[in-house]
């Protein structure tokens, strides 16, 4: 008889052991989506017709893009700008880069990005800069100027 009411005894705690275990994993589970935040991913959108095939920033912010153009034109990109600042899209880089249609080159090679308060956008390595990419090209056959803007999630490397 004794021994049957050592055996309840323990399963009545290993229920209890389990349910608490359980609580305690849901515990957790929803403290860990609450506080853990969507994970970063590099991207860079500038138009439909003008698209970014790679792109990297180092540690002094100086940021490098390569892209593909499919206007229907050769394009001629003369300005170009990387800041996280609001109202900057005046503001470029004079550059030359001339991109045939469905080709790819390189846009921009070692300019800098910068800050909303104005400065390089320098970072450790693993981290990100976040900011808008400003384009303004010329059709070369054409001769029409066009300004577009893009997004850019770029990791330090």
């Amino acid at each position: 008889m004794m021994q049957r009411r050592g055996q309840s005894a323990v399963e009545y705690l290993s229920v209890y052991a389990i349910a608490f275990v359980i609580v305690l994993v849901v515990i957790a589970a929803v403290y860990y989506m609450w506080t853990s935040h969507s994970p970063v991913t590099p991207s860079c959108d500038i138009s439909a017709d003008i698209v970014c095939t790679d792109f990297y920033i180092n540690q002094t912010g100086n940021l490098t893009v390569m892209i593909r153009q499919t206007t229907g034109h050769s394009i001629n990109i003369t300005g170009i700008n990387c800041t996280a600042q609001e109202n900057a899209a005046q503001i470029t880089t004079p550059v030359n880069v001339r991109i045939s249609d469905g080709e790819q080159g390189l846009a921009v090679n070692g300019q800098p990005c910068y800050l909303a308060s104005g400065s390089a956008a320098s970072g450790a390595i693993g981290n990100f800069y976040k900011g808008k990419l400003f384009v303004k090209y010329t059709e070369t056959d054409t001769l029409m100027n066009h300004s577009v803007i893009g997004r850019i999630t770029v990791r330090y490397e």
